[in-house]
C-alpha cells in the first residue's frame, strides 16, 4: 500500500455512554453507531499531510475542512443535526482552558473563529459530516470524541465513540489566515515538504556544504515533536502562536539548561572528547537523532551547529513552520553586546585570554522560520532568526536559545524580542585588534568592519545550489545605512594609522596533506628608523575560533628602505599540522607586524579549513545524479581517494541514509593506501510515494570517518520515474 494510504473505518466501542435518565434506562431507543470512518486518506491528502508515517495519528492543518462519515443503526431516530464532534487534549479537558473543541452543526463560538459542522449528505443510515476548523487551533494531539443522540431531541440521552488514536493539528502554510502562511507554492515544497538538504560550512572562501537528512515525515519526528510540546508544558495560547512554539521547540532541541532536551553540544579539537558519544562530523540527518532521544528521553551526545540547525529545521516542518537553515561565514560571538568583536594582544604576540571573551567563528549555522510577528510594531513578521545553539542566555528566558528575531529588524539595527542584539553583533559587528604599548595602554591598532557576516546562505529553492541572503540582513557594507543600523548613536574608536601598511594572505596550498604557504607584504608609507618585525603563529582551532595547540611560530626581521615595499614568505609544512590536527581540520593563522620608531604594531587572522577529499557515488554505473524506476533494486558504489602520502587511512567507516532509498546503515571498510583508492559497494531500492509529482527526487547521504580524516561526505541524486 503505497505511503500514507490508509483505511480508518471503526466500529463503535463496546460499552458506549448512554442515557442521561437512568430511570428510563430500559426504554431507551434503539439507535446505535455502527462505525465512524475518519477518512484518512482523503483528509491527508486534502490537508498536504499525507506523507506522515504515522499509523497512529490523522495529521490535519488548521484551517482546513475535514470530513468524516457515521454509519447509524435505526437511523429514523437520529436529527442528524444534533451529532458533536468534541476534540480532547489532556486530561482534563475544559473549553475554558482550550483544550477541549467542541464543533456542532450551526452552533457558534465565542471566538472569532469558529468551530462548525455540516451535513454534507445523509443516505440510508450514513451520514458524511464536514467540520470547519479555525486557523488558529492549539498544535498537538486530541482525543476525538463523537456525541450521537439516541433521539430526536437530546433529552434522552447519547453514544458517545471515541478512536483510540488521535488527531493531530498542525500549522497551516496553505491558509493565507494562518500566521505562518506562505503564499509561494515552490516555496513551501521546498521548506515544508523537502525532506533533504544542504548546509553550508567552511570558511567564507572556501566553503563546502554537510547535507542532512530532515526526515520531517517519519514517525519518530511527529513523536518527538508531540514531546517536545507537552514536556515545555505549553499552554493552548501559546500553542496558537509559531513565536512561542519555535521557541520552545529550540529550547528543546538543545539540553545545555539541563531541561532534557535533544543533544548536547560539545567544541572540541580532542578526538578522545567524543568517546562516550558520537561526533558531531558523524551525524548525516536527525532521524537518527530523535530515535537515540526517544528511546530514553536523555540528551543525545554530542552537537554542534550545524547539528543543531539540522535538527531543529526537521522539528519546524514537521508542526508545519517553514523553515531552512542559514550558514554565516565569519560570524562573531559578542559576548559583551557592545556590537564589536575585540582581541587584546600583548608585546610578546600573545592574545591576553581574559580581555579577549570574543571571538569569530568560521562559519555559524542556526534556523530561519516564516512567520507573521503581531507582538511588535511595525512590519517585521516574514522570516525569522531561530538558534538552538546554546551560546549565551537569552535576557527574555534565561535560556540558551535565540529568536525568533525578525530580520527585518536586524537589518534595521533594532533589539527587538527575541534576541536581536545578538544577532545583530554576529552578522554586522566591527572587530578590533587591540595591542599593548610600552608604556601599558592598549591602542586599536586593526579595525575591520566589512569582515563580519559574509556570504550568508541557505539552498536555493528547488536546485542544490546556494541562495546568498546577505542583503536580507543587512545593508551594503560601508553604506551610511548599513553604518547608522549597527552603531546606532554608539561611539566610534578610531584606529591608529601607522608609518607602514601591511597586508597578508594564503598564496598556496588548500587541501589537507598540501604544505601552506603564506605571504606578508609591509609597504613603507613614511620614514622609519627600525626594522619591522613579522610574526606568524599557527595554531589549532575549532570552527566557533577557539584556539588549542600551538603547532609553529616563525618570525622574520624585515630592513626595508623608506618607500620600499617588502615581502615575506612563511611555510607550514603537512608534515608539521597533520599530527595535530582534531575532528575537523582546521588551522588559524595569525600574523603580527610591530615596527619600533614610530611604534606601530599590526593584527592579522586568517582562518582556514583544509579541503578534505569527497566520497565519489556512482549510482548503477551512471554517476551521482540518476534516474531510477519505483520499486528497482540497484547497487551503489562510493570510492574514496587518499590524499595523504606516506600514510594510509585505517579504521575507515561510512554511514548511510536516505529517505526512500535506504534504512540508515554503516559499513565497515577496507584501509586506503597512501595516495590510494578503496571502493565500497551496497544496493538502494527507490520507494515511490502518494504525491510522486512533489516529491520524486530522493538524496543519498554517504559520511565516512577514519583514524586520520573525520567529515568525509558525499552525495546522490535520484529521481524516481514510475
Amino acid at each position: 500500500m503505497p505511503r500514507g494510504r490508509r483505511s480508518r473505518r471503526t466500529t463503535a466501542r463496546s460499552n458506549p455512554i448512554a442515557g442521561r435518565n437512568r430511570r428510563n434506562r430500559e426504554t431507551l431507543p434503539t439507535v446505535s453507531i455502527k462505525s465512524v470512518d475518519l477518512l484518512w486518506n482523503q483528509n491527508q491528502e486534502k490537508h498536504e499531510t499525507d506523507s506522515f508515517e504515522s499509523p497512529n495519528h490523522l495529521v490535519l492543518r488548521r484551517g482546513f475542512t475535514f470530513d468524516f462519515i457515521i454509519e447509524i443503526s435505526n437511523h429514523e431516530g437520529l436529527n442528524p443535526d444534533l451529532v458533536k464532534l468534541e476534540l480532547r487534549r489532556g486530561y482534563r479537558a475544559r473549553i475554558s482552558r482550550g483544550t477541549l473543541f467542541q464543533a456542532i452543526c450551526g452552533g457558534k463560538s465565542r471566538r472569532h473563529y469558529q468551530w462548525k459542522m455540516e451535513v454534507v449528505s445523509s443516505t440510508n443510515g450514513e451520514v458524511r459530516y464536514r467540520v470547519h476548523t479555525p486557523p488558529d487551533v492549539p498544535v498537538g494531539s486530541y482525543r476525538c470524541h463523537v456525541r450521537v443522540p439516541l433521539g430526536k431531541n437530546k433529552s434522552k440521552g447519547e453514544r458517545v465513540w471515541e478512536d483510540k488514536k488521535e488527531i493531530v493539528f498542525l500549522f497551516n502554510p496553505w491558509n493565507k489566515d494562518d500566521s505562518v502562511y506562505l503564499p509561494n507554492e515552490r516555496e513551501r515544497n521546498e521548506y515544508i515538504n523537502n525532506e533533504t538538504g544542504l548546509i553550508w560550512a567552511g570558511t567564507h572562501d572556501s566553503t563546502f556544504t554537510w547535507p542532512w537528512n530532515f526526515a520531517q515525515f517519519e514517525v519518530i519526528s511527529l513523536e518527538t515533536v508531540l514531546y517536545m510540546l507537552d514536556s515545555w508544558r505549553l499552554g493552548s495560547d501559546a500553542r496558537r502562536s509559531p513565536i512561542h512554539v519555535t521557541r520552545c521547540l529550540a529550547n528543546m532541541v538543545n539540553n545545555n539548561d539541563g531541561d532534557s532536551g535533544t543533544l548536547i553540544g560539545l567544541w572540541s579539537s580532542n578526538d578522545d572528547d567524543y568517546a562516550d558519544g558520537t561526533s558531531p562530523t558523524s551525524w548525516s540527518g536527525s532521524e537518527a537523532i530523535l530515535t537515540q532521544y526517544m528511546s530514553d528521553k536523555k540528551p543525545v551526545r554530542y552537537a554542534q551547529c550545524w547539528v543543531f540547525g539540522g535538527t531543529l529545521t526537521t522539528v519546524l516542518r514537521t508542526i508545519g513552520i517553514p523553515s531552512r537553515p542559514v550558514t554565516n561565514f565569519e560570524s562573531a560571538h559578542d559576548a559583551d553586546f557592545n556590537r564589536a568583536i575585540d582581541y587584546y594582544f600583548d608585546r610578546n604576540d600573545k592574545m591576553i585570554e581574559d580581555k579577549s571573551n570574543d571571538s569569530i567563528w568560521n562559519y555559524h549555522v542556526w534556523v530561519e522560520a516564516w512567520m507573521t510577528r503581531p507582538d511588535l510594531d511595525g512590519d517585521y513578521g516574514g522570516w525569522q532568526a531561530v538558534d538552538a545553539t546554546p551560546q549565551e542566555l537569552s535576557p527574555h528566558s534565561r535560556t540558551m536559545v535565540v529568536g525568533p528575531a525578525s530580520i527585518q529588524a536586524i537589518k534595521d539595527g533594532k533589539d527587538l524580542k527575541y534576541d536581536n542584539e545578538f544577532v545583530i553583533a554576529e552578522v554586522n559587528a566591527d572587530i578590533k585588534y587591540h595591542v599593548e604599548k610600552s608604556d601599558g595602554s592598549f591602542s586599536v591598532v586593526s579595525r575591520h568592519e566589512t569582515k563580519v557576516g559574509k556570504h550568508i546562505s541557505t539552498k536555493a529553492v528547488g536546485r542544490n545550489s546556494r541562495e546568498d541572503v546577505t542583503s536580507h540582513y543587512k545593508y551594503p557594507e560601508g553604506s551610511a545605512s548599513e553604518r547608522a543600523a549597527l552603531m546606532g548613536g554608539r561611539g566610534h574608536e578610531e584606529e591608529e594609522k601607522g608609518a607602514v601598511s601591511f597586508s597578508a594572505k594564503l598564496t598556496s596550498g588548500r587541501r589537507i596533506g598540501e604544505d601552506l604557504t603564506f605571504g606578508v607584504t609591509a609597504k613603507i608609507d613614511s620614514p622609519i628608523s627600525s626594522n619591522i618585525n613579522v610574526t606568524a603563529v599557527f595554531e589549532t582551532t575549532t570552527y566557533t575560533g577557539v584556539v588549542g595547540k600551538e603547532i609553529k611560530k616563525s618570525k622574520s626581521i624585515l630592513r626595508p628602505n623608506n618607500n620600499d615595499t617588502v615581502d615575506v614568505t612563511f611555510v607550514l609544512k603537512a608534515t608539521e599540522y597533520r599530527k595535530h590536527l582534531g575532528e575537523q581540520p582546521l588551522i588559524s593563522v595569525t600574523i603580527l607586524g610591530y615596527v619600533e620608531d614610530p611604534e606601530q604594531a599590526w593584527v592579522h587572522k586568517i582562518p582556514l579549513n583544509l579541503e578534505l577529499p569527497q566520497l565519489i557515488i556512482n549510482i548503477d554505473g551512471k554517476g551521482d545524479d540518476v534516474k531510477l524506476k519505483s520499486g528497482r533494486t540497484v547497487s551503489v558504489k562510493v570510492t574514496l581517494k587518499n590524499p595523504l602520502k606516506n600514510e594510509s587511512l585505517t579504521n575507515m567507516t561510512l554511514h548511510i541514509e536516505g529517505t526512500g532509498l535506504i534504512g540508515a546503515r554503516t559499513l565497515k571498510s577496507a584501509n586506503v593506501p597512501s595516495a590510494g583508492s578503496v571502493t565500497n559497494s551496497f544496493s538502494i531500492t527507490p520507494r515511490s510515494y502518494s504525491r510522486v509529482s512533489e516529491r520524486n527526487y530522493l538524496t543519498l547521504i554517504v559520511t565516512g570517518r577514519c583514524n586520520q580524516l573525520k567529515g568525509l561526505m558525499g552525495t546522490g541524486s535520484v529521481e524516481v520515474i514510475p
